[in-house]
């Protein structure tokens, strides 16, 4: 019989994913060694990047006249940029994501039978989605590191270093330096699982939260859901201050990622290089998804408890009750929406929609430019 995959298994799978990264905070319970040791993984692993960056950003300025070369390079470079820039995200925000998690894990822990249930569900309903989202983001880079078995190019990425990288060892070091830096890169996409994994977590708070008010009898039940309820708005607050910022990373990056990867499929070249970077625009087209579905997600769910309120008996109730349940209405007339005053408006799947027309309309013109400059310098 198939081993079925719990709230905790979907925890467990999800910090190996981001394991290369070190964005899920050690506990706060953990010793002075543990954090020791976390420390260090988490310098060596931004050091590893950085090591990759730099030589990235010399090959854009050595390759700028290269409307091919340079497309790859600065999609590459903006993948390894995304990934430095959460971990440095995830850093300063290490005490906020220890509170979240931690109280994640634990309600996980404690869930009494009826919250196991709807926790269970949502595993359910979206285990194969994030662990297909996982998977074909480490699949993205064997393909990418493989490049040099099908293609004309030494290493996986046209980096330039300062000195000589063709002799041995180093020439295999530099190798496994840029294919260890991809899996890195395949790990920062997942955060994007991790952070989704926190957002669906706290819309099931919610939907148990509408069960509960839909079922409270007394006026003592009632104040406990309101609570709740007030407990459940500072959790999403706290969620977003957390997480606005990756999700403005992710945003540049990736388009930026979709433009210029997207020149290598509109310009000659080999059919296999076409299909690699088909794959690479494809997984970077995904990766806000997985914040704009369970984003649409919470909204829905944080208003919904103004539904669940006012289809209670209310009219039924004494005075005392019914303004508690006209209060529990007014709070949930706002939405629960992951946004960025003027810059990233409301994040929902409507939003996913545009984001993807203005980053097609953005590689048009970046393709109708090349076309015209290859035009120009063809006699």
């Amino acid at each position: 019989m198939r081993k079925r995959v719990t709230p905790e298994s979907a925890i467990s799978f999800t910090k190996l994913s981001v394991a290369l990264t070190c964005s899920w905070p050690v506990s706060s319970s953990a010793s002075k060694s543990q954090l020791f040791r976390f420390n260090v993984l988490w310098c060596a692993a931004f050091t590893s990047s950085i090591a990759l960056l730099l030589p990235l950003f010399a090959a854009i300025y050595e390759y700028h006249a290269d409307a091919v070369i340079l497309g790859k390079t600065v999609c590459l470079t903006s993948a390894v940029m995304q990934v430095i820039i959460k971990m440095v995200m995830c850093r300063l925000q290490q005490k906020q994501f220890q509170i979240l998690y931690c109280d994640m894990e634990t309600f996980c822990k404690n869930a009494s039978t009826e919250e196991r249930i709807v926790l269970q569900r949502y595993v359910d309903k979206y285990k194969y989605f994030h662990c297909i989202y996982i998977s074909w983001c480490f699949l993205t880079t064997v393909f990418v590191i493989s490049g040099p078995f099908y293609l004309p190019q030494t290493f996986p990425t046209y980096a330039i270093y300062p000195f000589s990288v063709e002799q041995q060892p180093l020439k295999s070091f530099i190798f496994l330096h840029q294919s260890f830096v991809g899996f890195q890169v395949s790990s920062g996409m997942a955060i994007d699982s991790q952070i989704a994994l926190l957002l669906r977590y706290t819309a099931a708070r919610f939907e148990l939260l509408g069960n509960q008010l839909r079922n409270a009898k007394s006026d003592r039940k009632l104040n406990a859901c309101i609570e709740k309820h007030n407990q459940l708005l500072r959790y999403t607050k706290r969620i977003r201050r957390s997480i606005r910022f990756l999700i403005l990373t992710t945003i540049t990056t990736t388009s930026v990622a979709v433009i210029f990867g997207s020149l290598n499929l509109v310009t000659k070249q080999p059919l296999p290089l076409k299909a690699l970077y088909a794959i690479v625009v494809f997984s970077a087209s995904v990766e806000l998804f997985m914040y704009a579905w369970p984003a649409d997600n919470l909204m829905r769910m944080s208003t919904k408890i103004a539904v669940d309120a006012y289809n209670k008996a209310w009219f039924e109730a004494h005075v005392g009750i019914q303004k508690k349940i006209l209060f529990i209405i007014l709070r949930s007339q706002k939405l629960e929406a992951i946004q960025i005053s003027a810059i990233v408006p409301k994040l929902s799947l409507p939003y996913y929609a545009k984001y993807l027309s203005k980053s097609l309309s953005y590689f048009t013109a970046l393709r109708i430019m090349v076309e015209n400059t290859s035009s120009i310098e063809t006699p």
